[in-house]
């Protein structure tokens, strides 16, 4: 519902504008080929909800995917057309642009392994070069020759 409901404001911001078949990007006409099941030309509720899904959207269920069907079916006919699905897509990529980078969290490294490699790390640079890697596997009983 909250992706609805997003979808809309950005939506309401632009004016409608249709998006030829003829200049439909190929990537997104595959996806909606590949995902046009019973290759009607139209994408039903169910089709739609995979779509959404394989594109990484929290879709909960088939009334959430009949709410992004109705806002997007243009002509009511209750299905969505390649250029429907077109415009969905292009909503979403720019929803998406808009949205802030998630942040990645920091690996985290155990005590014990940055003591043991600031160990070994002879020369402070926070690398191990060949030989020091060499001295800490020794020291492990490894023999790498």
């Amino acid at each position: 519902a909250k992706l609805v409901k997003e979808l809309q404001a950005l939506s309401a911001r632009r004016p409608p504008a249709a998006t030829p078949a003829a200049t439909v990007d190929p990537l997104v006409s595959a996806a909606f080929t590949k995902f046009d099941a019973n290759k009607s030309g139209h994408l039903g509720v169910s089709e739609l909800h995979a779509a959404l899904k394989h594109l990484g959207l929290d879709v909960q269920s088939s009334a959430e995917t009949r709410q992004i069907m109705n806002k997007y079916d243009t002509d009511g006919d209750r299905k969505m057309s390649l250029d429907e699905f077109a415009k969905l897509v292009k909503e979403l990529k720019a929803f998406l642009a808009s949205q802030p980078a998630a942040a990645t969290p920091a690996p985290t490294v155990d005590p014990l392994v940055s003591a043991a490699f600031a160990t070994f790390d002879a020369n402070k640079t926070g690398l191990l070069s060949v030989r020091e890697l060499h001295a800490a596997l020794g020291h492990l009983g490894l023999d790498v020759q």
